[in-house]
């Protein structure tokens, strides 16, 4: 009997940050995605030692560096931050709490820089379904319950109909030999998961 397989593939053992600018005011923000229980590391858009440097998510403080001070960190971060000579902000082991826009502010600076970060997590295998009405296969993918930034991507090697970013129609069907695979991405991670269509079609 004909079984189902399964690929998997998993990647960034570290959180990836991916940026892009707009305009606000005198400001830019940035997006990074961290992904759930890593590091991330958020970083000024100037690159210069900065003598003095204040992380803020929201209107409260989290982390703050003062010539010939130690570094402060505050709340949450308090275990979790760190700071550099850069500027740059590590969080360790990231949380969902963690999400949400920060702010620097600096004398070094002429404007704050504002960042969002996201708190994503690791993709699980998908799920994959499928139904035959005697002539076309149907198959579904559930991804991620969080649909936030998730891309779908289908392999065969014949046509097919895309209904859904998630769902995809086989029409007339005659090679029930082959395979069709749903690939699942977001910024932090990938994963895959593979259907044998022969499984999709009742025994006679």
């Amino acid at each position: 009997m004909a079984t189902e397989f399964f690929v998997t593939k998993i990647l960034m053992g570290f959180a990836l940050g991916l940026i892009t600018f707009c305009n606000l005011g005198n400001c830019e923000l940035v997006e990074i995605f961290g992904l759930m229980s890593s590091n991330v590391t958020l970083s000024p858009l100037q690159k210069m030692e900065f003598k003095d440097i204040t992380w803020k998510k929201g209107k409260n403080k989290v982390a703050e560096r003062r010539e010939n001070v130690q570094d402060s960190f505050f709340g949450p971060f308090e275990k979790r931050g760190r700071l550099d000579q850069s500027g740059n902000f590590t969080i360790l082991n990231l949380m969902a709490s963690d999400e949400g826009q920060y702010e620097i502010e600096s004398l070094s600076l002429t404007a704050s820089e504002t960042l969002y970060l996201y708190v994503l997590e690791k993709l699980l295998q998908p799920d994959l379904y499928c139904s035959f009405d005697g002539e076309n296969i149907t198959v579904s993918c559930n991804g991620s319950e969080d649909s936030r930034f998730l891309n779908y991507e289908w392999l065969f090697p014949g046509s097919y109909v895309i209904m859904s970013p998630s769902k995809v129609l086989l029409r007339n069907a005659e090679d029930f030999q082959q395979t069709i695979s749903c690939v699942t991405r977001n910024p932090v991670s990938t994963n895959e998961s593979s259907l044998f269509l022969k499984t999709c079609v009742p025994e006679r």
